[in-house]
């Protein structure tokens, strides 16, 4: 039996599991359609984490099976999220559409139900994230999807915490030491905390209210503390890419050091004393065997299916090559070149070189935008961290993260502002609504000056 029939039995056999689900589409129906996009960002993270915890029971699998629909809740939310629409260019669509493509790549796979729903998923995921995109037409209402997703990081972090506190002992992976709270694999659960960092840190930066400043602090503090008991060298990896810009702006700013210094002299060994079981050890070491892999795919397997993967095979897995290596290839790229050969995996590949450079000239532009400079920085550096993590694993494009979610999210509007900012509409690439109630401006001191553009043009105003 797929685990997609068991997941299906297990929610039938308990139909009172289906009442959260209800009660989340009531409650999106109820609340004003202004706010209803906010509402589905921060419900999505810590339901997507549930979905992960298999140690929660059979919640767990309903957080599974209606998580496609989480994604198409948020798409409905983008849709009639009142104001005005971005315009959105080809290339971005390309991400729908190639989702929707690769469905037809798994029709003969062998658990060919679970690939089919993990495929439409990805549809759900892509579109959600480009009609997302679309809404952003203003430096307010990038704030709200951040915040949004920052929120639902701090509900989803219960989750891990939980585990540590009541079950310390069984929270570890027996004979390995690796953190998996709720019985959510080490890696997986390691992109929760890598997502939640960055965000965590900006909002202690950012926030005017002092009082929520040590209380972010202390939950990044968590974050990391957990991110370090999962053993996953690739989610460090990618908290310190993404904790740089803050860092550099941190350290001219002593006051907010010296607490965050504090906070975390309070959190860390707290986390530590209950994870007495973690093994450490694996930072020490650079060993992996993701070479090997990586070698077999592109001598044995890529050759065999080289232009479209597994479409119109027989007998073969959707996770991996069981006759050649026996393991999934441990790289988005290289699994998406498994699945659909480089008529799938060239296209994405072309829209993550052309993100990247978008976001990097975003980010060498980032002073004429509105808001704080900054937070182009984060997001920027968060992107290219998500595809340095996606060289080890497959986690960018898996439709069940929000990590994946925010990944199209950025690599969008990145595309769709530096269209518009090469277009010649500065002011439209990104309206300054932003009254400074909420957020800090950085001041200029803090972030270097900006000397290549074009001294003519101007800052983008109301």
């Amino acid at each position: 039996m797929e685990r997609i029939d068991l997941y299906i039995q297990l929610v039938l056999e308990q139909p009172i599991l289906i009442a959260p689900i209800l009660l989340l589409v009531l409650a999106f129906f109820v609340v004003p359609v202004e706010k209803r996009l906010f509402l589905t960002l921060v419900l999505l993270v810590p339901w997507l984490t549930i979905a992960r915890s298999e140690g929660l029971g059979p919640i767990s699998a309903a957080a599974k099976l209606s998580s496609g629909g989480a994604y198409l809740l948020i798409a409905l939310a983008a849709s009639m999220h009142p104001g005005p629409r971005r315009e959105i260019p080809p290339v971005v669509w390309l991400f729908v559409l190639v989702a929707a493509l690769s469905i037809f790549y798994v029709l003969t796979v062998q658990e060919r139900m679970l690939a089919l729903v993990l495929r439409t998923q990805w549809v759900c995921v892509t579109l959600a994230a480009v009609l997302t995109a679309r809404t952003i037409v203003s430096y307010s209402d990038l704030k709200r999807v951040l915040n949004g997703l920052t929120f639902g990081c701090l509900v989803a972090l219960i989750i891990p915490t939980s585990s540590l506190i009541l079950y310390p002992g069984e929270s570890f992976l027996k004979g390995i030491g690796r953190f998996e709270p709720w019985g959510a694999n080490s890696n997986q659960t390691g992109v929760l905390f890598a997502l939640a960092a960055p965000l965590f840190a900006y909002a202690a930066m950012a926030y005017k209210n002092v009082s929520l400043k040590p209380f972010f602090i202390f939950a990044l503090s968590l974050a990391v503390g957990m991110a370090l008991l999962t053993g996953s060298r690739q989610t460090m990896i990618a908290i310190i890419m993404v904790m740089i810009p803050i860092l550099l702006v941190v350290s001219k700013r002593p006051i907010m050091m010296i607490m965050g210094m504090i906070i975390a002299a309070v959190a860390l060994p707290f986390v530590f004393s209950l994870g007495a079981d973690a093994n450490l050890e694996r930072y020490g070491s650079l060993e992996t065997g993701r070479l090997d892999i990586w070698a077999t795919y592109w001598k044995d397997v890529f050759p065999q299916r080289p232009l479209f993967g597994l479409f119109g095979t027989s007998g073969e897995s959707y996770f991996k090559a069981i006759t050649e290596v026996n393991q999934h290839p441990h790289n988005a790229w290289f699994y998406l070149m498994y699945i659909g050969g480089a008529s799938f995996a060239l296209p994405m590949v072309c829209l993550t070189i052309y993100s990247t450079y978008c976001g990097y000239k975003l980010w060498r532009f980032r002073k004429f935008l509105p808001g704080d400079p900054l937070l182009y920085s984060v997001l920027v550096v968060l992107l290219v961290a998500m595809y340095i993590q996606g060289l080890f694993n497959q986690v960018v494009y898996w439709p069940t993260y929000t990590w994946s979610y925010l990944h199209v999210v950025l690599a969008s509007i990145f595309i769709c502002i530096w269209r518009d900012v090469q277009d010649g509409n500065v002011t439209s690439a990104l309206y300054d609504d932003e009254p400074s109630d909420e957020i800090l401006t950085i001041e200029p001191e803090e972030v270097e000056e900006f000397e290549d553009f074009d001294s003519t043009a101007q800052r983008p105003t109301t």
